[in-house]
């Protein structure tokens, strides 16, 4: 499916620019948090626009929600999300804002959704959240073909002091092994989940680099969990660029101040390497 949508976003390319049109958008909501917020309100726009893309994104932020009480919102209408939104390289926030607003907005091509990070890697804390909102987000959905994935969140940094990372033993190894495994169980288990955009493997892929390694932040990190603004972050979109539209970020020249050639090349392969494979570490240069 994935190589599907890449030759239909590759032809729609090809017949806009014969004709003199603009780019192909693609709307894009993800449900989330402040990974959410890390993976997808910078770089994204910019990349995408380079590959060819027209993005609209939304991003219902909530920090430190999970699925039982973004499920919590919908049923209750407490509006209790953040709606960011980038239209046109812009960014915009609706404070106050319900889970159903959001959803009714767009007639949105793509829906993720995610847990919180610190319970990712805990499979039993996904249900029955997880189901209900997708049946939630289906239903109200403007377009039948909206495709649905979910968003793999990384590990903590190997000191990170974040209270959750207790849940496994203050391991990075094994906390991202826990969530590769959760994830890629739970997007089995839905087949309403076509893809999976796997951050997790490709900031862990990103640790292994030799190029990266004198990046001067906590694996990556600005506090041990969140990403740091450049490096962390460009990652991430990398990696969400890919998974949503099946073109590779590997050559682009898009990259944020502060980051090198050479730095932003191995963030792209980074990414590349686990929308390849990523449920498993792939070591890069």
């Amino acid at each position: 499916m994935q190589k599907r949508h890449s030759l239909l976003l590759a032809f729609l390319l090809v017949v806009l620019t014969a004709y003199g049109q603009s780019l192909p958008t693609l709307r894009v909501l993800a449900v989330g948090n402040s990974f959410s917020q890390d993976a997808v309100e910078q770089y994204l726009y910019e990349l995408a626009h380079e590959a060819g893309v027209n993005l609209i994104i939304g991003n219902g932020y909530r920090g430190g929600q999970s699925l039982a009480s973004h499920w919590k919102d919908a049923t209750k209408g407490t509006g209790s999300f953040e709606y960011r939104k980038i239209v046109d390289g812009t960014k915009t926030n609706r404070p106050a804002t319900a889970l159903r607003y959001m959803v009714a907005d767009e007639p949105w091509d793509i829906i993720t959704f995610q847990q919180v990070s610190q319970e990712s890697g805990l499979p039993e804390t996904y249900e029955p959240y997880l189901s209900l909102l997708i049946g939630y987000v289906k239903a109200l959905a403007r377009v039948d073909t909206v495709r649905m994935g979910f968003h793999q969140t990384w590990a903590y940094a190997k000191d990170s002091d974040h209270g959750g990372f207790a849940n496994y033993n203050r391991s990075q190894h094994y906390m991202y092994a826990c969530i590769a495994s959760s994830v890629e169980q739970t997007v089995r288990n839905h087949p309403e989940l076509t893809f999976c955009i796997p951050c997790g493997t490709a900031i862990q892929n990103a640790r292994t680099s030799e190029v990266l390694a004198s990046h001067p932040t906590r694996d990556f990190t600005r506090d041990g969990y969140h990403l740091d603004y450049t490096l962390g972050r460009y990652i991430a979109a990398c990696t969400w660029l890919e998974a949503i539209t099946g073109i590779s970020p590997v050559g682009l020249s898009y990259r944020p101040e502060g980051l090198t050639a050479e730095q932003a090349a191995a963030a792209q392969e980074a990414a590349h390497k686990a929308v390849l494979v990523p449920t498993n570490v792939t070591p890069i240069r």
